[in-house]
This record gives structure tokens, sequence and C-alpha cells, in this order.
């Protein structure tokens, strides 16, 4: 469709599309005649995701915007979530009972009917000793009883007072692009508006502030249990090693190992260099008791020595017993011990020698040596003799016992190791849960910090209504009352798939339109439309078109009109033709001989009656459906009567006409006269 005919199809039904809109603009006015004024108030608050300081801030910190993204948005889903205004509508209701039991609600005196008739649904008792916090209680417990009771069904319904529905009208969105955010409520009264805003503000904080402290409490036990545990662990295995030292009586197993070691490793070597002595102090004697003279006064003197050599022996092994203990503290007793043992020994080497010298009567040996003095080597031998063998024999009992101690210590090493790693490794799990339970804990009062709700713009009283979108309302009605019904009809026509225009006509049937007649109403007086003149323009294009089809032919043609279904303008045409060449074509009358045929599709015909005819002509009406029945009964025809017939057009609309015949004579407005060369030739002037 072009712009022109959408044009002329709107004029067509131009009081229809503007009756739909009058109707619906009326409507409208009329079912807002009673609207209420509304207030809106709003509050801003800083959330501190980006600018908020906390523990853990520092300069070079960057900002994860993506984080805090997610951070508001869910702080704007936790503003906006079911529960959220589920609490507030109980909240406003518990306020405004307690200020209504107190005769100090102000609300607006054209609202007072409404909440009276919205708490008609609160079966609650209210008294004098009721606070807000025991109305809201109770609110809670009465709602929440069933899902049938008139509270619970008032929540969730869309009154203006307590309404969910309403509620959740509240817009929550992000300031700009900043950290925080901003609450715009709108409704029928100034101190709801406000009430309504203070209230979400106080349970979105608290709600907040829940949710954030809940995850970091449960973070913050997790550690607190670990720490516990592996406190627990780390002492079980102190004691443990606790226990096995005082078993083994390990004060500091390697200072001691240590030292037993560096004091074998002495003990060693002076069993080495006494070993020396005592094999010195024996070959020495042997060579003595060679150079003595009188050898048989060595055995009386053994025997007269024996006693003070074994009483040597014994002094001298107590003493070496003494001395081979490292003293780590100053001890006078065995200080004393070890004097009085020397000047025993000493005593008893005095008196040896007084017995060795009463029993040698011999002064000189063979070779000449004094026996005097080889009786003092003799006998310092003898007393060395039996000093190194006590000490010796001292020497090794201590040898023995460092045995039995390194086998002792040898295997408590390993264990000692095995039990001083699991500590280390106690303590690191022990230390490292304590430094997540304290990061935890920072984590927990930064966060506290740096997140807390600021309110920087408490919600204000309102004061004036907002404008009044009545009339705003009342011509969108109106727009969607031209635009609906325009569309439909539009549609409509490209739904059409009735012949209607020569276009469609040629597209459905295949046959070339030969003419075409307007819709010819009853009354031609009164229309506005010549309709005359048109029709004699119809029946000028329609004999032209006949004398073309009919050109090589002789002075008579024969003409046969059919069509395919009763009523559809056969006769009328023909006496449309008779009566153009009566008052048109007077001259050449009964150029053409005309003969009608009944409907081909119920009537029978005769071959003969066609064959012989020049131009064969059907008649359609344009408000008609093409179906498979006319195709099927004209190709029938087409083949019987050997020729290919013109279609004429019946009963047109003049838009149509226009297309065909230029311009139809009626009257129009300069107004329309102007659109129509604007749609047609736009601003152009003309040339000629």
């Amino acid at each position: 469709m072009t712009i022109v005919e959408i044009v002329r199809l709107l004029v067509r039904y131009f009081y229809y599309i503007a009756g739909t809109a009058v109707v619906l603009a009326a409507l409208v006015f009329y079912s807002t005649k009673d609207g209420k004024k509304e207030y809106a108030t709003h509050t801003l608050l800083n959330t501190g995701l980006i600018s908020g300081y906390s523990i853990e801030s520092s300069g070079s910190s960057r900002v994860d915007y993506a984080k805090t993204n997610n951070e508001l948005e869910n702080l704007i889903n936790l503003a906006t979530s079911y529960e959220t205004f589920k609490e507030l509508s109980a909240r406003l209701m518990a306020y405004m009972l307690h200020e209504h039991q107190r005769s100090a609600l102000s609300i607006l005196p054209q609202n007072y009917p409404d909440f009276l008739e919205a708490i008609a649904q609160v079966n609650i008792e209210v008294n004098e000793v009721d606070s807000e916090i025991s109305i809201y209680q109770k609110i809670v417990n009465a709602r929440d009883a069933d899902r049938t009771n008139d509270l619970y069904v008032l929540t969730n319904s869309e009154n203006p007072f307590f309404g969910v529905e309403q509620l959740e009208t509240i817009d929550v969105l992000r300031e700009g692009n900043s950290d925080m955010i901003r609450m715009e409520y709108t409704s029928i009264d100034p101190l709801l508006s406000q009430k309504t805003l203070e209230f979400l503000t106080d349970i979105f904080i608290v709600k907040k502030k829940v949710i954030k402290e809940g995850q970091s409490d449960s973070v913050i036990k997790f550690f607190e249990d670990a720490v516990n545990e592996s406190a627990g662990n780390l002492k079980a295995q102190e004691d443990e090693l606790l226990n096995f030292r005082v078993d083994n009586q390990i004060i500091n197993y390697y200072e001691q190992t240590r030292f037993i070691s560096g004091n074998k490793e002495e003990l060693d070597k002076q069993y080495q260099e006494e070993l020396k002595v005592l094999a010195g102090a024996k070959s020495a004697l042997i060579r003595v008791e060679f150079e003595l003279g009188d050898k048989d006064v060595l055995p009386l003197l053994n025997t007269k020595l024996a006693e003070s050599r074994a009483q040597i022996s014994s002094y001298q092994k107590q003493l070496t017993s003494l001395e081979l203990v490292m003293d780590t503290v100053p001890n006078n007793s065995r200080k004393i011990k070890k004097e009085e043992l020397s000047k025993q020994i000493n005593n008893l080497k005095l008196e040896m020698n007084d017995v060795a010298n009463q029993l040698l009567l011999v002064n000189q040996t063979p070779d000449g040596i004094e026996t005097k003095e080889l009786l003092t080597q003799w006998l310092n031998n003898i007393i060395a003799k039996e000093e190194s063998t006590a000490k010796l024999a001292v020497m090794r009992d201590r040898q023995l016992e460092y045995d039995r101690i390194y086998n002792r210590f040898a295997p408590l090493g390993s264990t000692l190791s095995r039990l001083e790693r699991e500590i280390d490794v106690a303590e690191k799990e022990y230390l490292e849960n304590l430094h997540s339970f304290n990061q935890a804990r920072l984590h927990k009062y930064s966060m506290m910090m740096s997140s807390n709700l600021r309110v920087i713009d408490p919600p204000y009283y309102p004061i004036k209504p907002l404008a009044s979108k009545r009339m705003m309302m009342v011509v969108l009605a109106f727009i969607v009352g031209m635009v609906l019904p325009s569309g439909s009809i539009i549609a409509m026509e490209l739904l059409d798939n009735s012949l209607k225009n020569h276009e469609n006509a040629y597209h459905k049937t295949k046959l070339m339109v030969g003419g075409i007649l307007p819709r010819i109403p009853d009354n031609l007086d009164k229309e506005k439309i010549n309709y005359r003149r048109i029709t004699r323009q119809a029946m000028n294009l329609f004999v032209q078109q006949l004398r073309a089809e009919t050109s090589r032919r002789g002075d008579k043609k024969k003409v046969i009109v059919f069509s395919t279904d009763y009523g559809e303008g056969k006769s009328f045409l023909i006496d449309q033709v008779e009566e153009f060449y009566n008052t048109v074509l007077k001259d050449e009358k009964g150029e053409f001989e005309f003969k009608e045929l009944s409907a081909i599709t119920h009537e029978p015909f005769n071959q003969k009656d066609i064959l012989d005819a020049d131009v064969h002509v059907m008649v359609t009406r344009a408000n008609r459906t093409w179906n498979a029945s006319d195709r099927h009964t004209l190709n029938i025809y087409k083949r019987l009567a050997d020729a290919e017939p013109i279609l004429f057009l019946n009963g047109v609309t003049t838009e149509v006409m226009e297309n065909v015949i230029g311009d139809v004579p009626r009257e129009r407005s300069w107004l329309r006269k102007t659109v129509k060369r604007l749609l047609r030739g736009g601003l152009k002037t003309s040339t000629i």
C-alpha cells in the first residue's frame, strides 16, 4: 500500500477512528476524576564501599569495581526483597495504629477514611499500655498464623498504606557512579511517604549489618575452633615430650650427649696414659729387682708391704673415682675427702719406705749401686704400679658405665627428634590458625568500619504534591484510541483477500482487466461524488477496450458477457453500455451485440453460442474472493471458447476508480486539496 492509499483508507473511516479516540479519552477522564494527589520523598545513603576508610585501607590499594558493583547490587536486592517489604508493612501498621490510638496520627484528612477502612481488617486489640514494639509483635504473630487471615491478605495487597504490592513501587538505585544508594517513594500522603523511607532505612541497615556480621562470625568461629584444636594438639605433643624427658632423665639431650662424649674421650685418653704408666712401672720394677743383690729379701719385703699395697690400691681407687667426677658446682666435702685420701696414701708410702729400710742389710749391689737408692726406685715403682692398677680398674668401670649410658642414649635421640618434629609441626599449625583467626577478626572490624551505612539525606516531609498526570493520561488515551483502530483498519486492509482492484484481480484471475465500475449508492442526489460522470468515463474506457479487442473483426461484433456466480452485475453492465451509446455514441449505436450467459458454475451453456463470439467479458464483483472453483470453471470456459476473456470488475471503491480514470469528480475542501497535492507531488510548483 502506498501512502496515498493509506491516507484514503483512514479518511474513509475517519469518524470511526475519531469516535473511538474520543470515547477512550472520555473514559480515562471520567475514571480519573477522583484520583488522589501523590507526594514523593527520597533519602540518600552512603555505603562506604569505595570511599570508606577501614583498618585494612592503604594509600596504594586499588578499588575492585567489579566487586563494588556486585556489593551494590546485593544491597539493592536486599532493600527490595519481599521479606524487607513485609517487615516494612508491619512497621508502618504498628506505627500508624499506635499513633491512631493516641489520636496523634497526622495524615491528611481526605486520607483518614481510607485509613480507617484499611485498619478495619486488622483484628488486633490496641490499648494504652501497648507500645509500638508490642503492637508490631502482635501484628507479626497474627499475620503469620496462617495464609488466609485478613491481616495476611491486607499485607499482600495493593493497599496504599500497608500493601506489599504498593511498597514494591519504592525505587532503590545507585546514585550515578558513586557508592551511594538513593531511595524514592511516592504515596497518597506526605507523612506516609516520609515514614515509609525512614522505616525502610532502619530495616535495611539492620539487615545488612546482620548479614555481614553473620558472614564474618562464621569465618571467625571456624578459625577459632581450628586454633583451639591446634592448641590442644600442641599441648598434647609438649606433654608427651615432657613425660619422655622425665622418664628418661633428659634435661638437654644434645648438651648431655656432648658432655658424655667429651668425658668419655677424656677418660679414654687418661686410660691410655695410665696404661703407659703401668707398663713403665712394671718394666722399671723388673729392672730394679734384677739389680738387687739380695734376692731373698724381695719375698719378705712383698709380704711386709702387701697390706700397705692393698690399702694404697684401695685409697687410690677412691681417690681416682673422686677425681673422675666433674664438679659443676664446688663441693667442699669431696675436696676434703680427696685431701684425706692423698694424705693417707702419702703416709702409707712413708711406712712402706721405713719397712723396706729395715729389711735391706746390704748397702751396695755387686755393680756398686747403693741398695737404698734401688730400694727407693723399687718402692716407687711398686707404689706406681699399685696406683696405676687401681686407676685402671676404676677407669674400666667408668668405661663400662659410659657404654651403658651410650646404649641408653642412642635410641633416645631418634625418638626425641620425632617428638620435637611433631611439636614443630603442631606449633606451625597453631601459629597459622592463630594468624588466620586474627586476620578474620581484623577483616570483620575493618568491614564494619568501611561499610557502615550512613544516612546522608534523611527522608523529608513533602509539602507540595506531584503534578497531576491526568491530562497526560487523557492525551495518551486519545492517541491510543487513534492508533489502535487505525492499525486495525490498515491490518484488515492488508489481510483483505478480495479482488478489490485491478492489480489484485489480474494477479488472482490471470485475466486482463478491461473495465471497472464503481459501487453506486441508491440516492445519488445526496452524494458529493459525481457518480454519473464516473460511470460515463468508465464506460468510455470499456468501449475503447472492446474496440481494441475487435479492431480486425466485422462491423457487428458479438460480445459474450458471463460470470462464474450469481449477482455479479452482468445485466447492470449491459444496461450501462447501452445507456452510454444512447447518450454519448448515438451514431454508433449497434456496434456491439451483447449476449448474457447465466452463472456458468451453476447453469449449463451451449458451446455453439460462444464459439462465434468476438469478445468474451467475465463480470465479477470487487468485494468477493477468487477461489479454486472459480479458477476451475474459468479454465473450462476458456477451453470451450478457445479464447482468453477480459475481466470487468464491478462495484470497486472510488479510490480504485481514481487510479484508473484520474481524479474523481467530487467536492473537496481547500485542506483536502492541499494534502492531496502534497502527497502526490510534494511542495514542487507547476512547470506549466
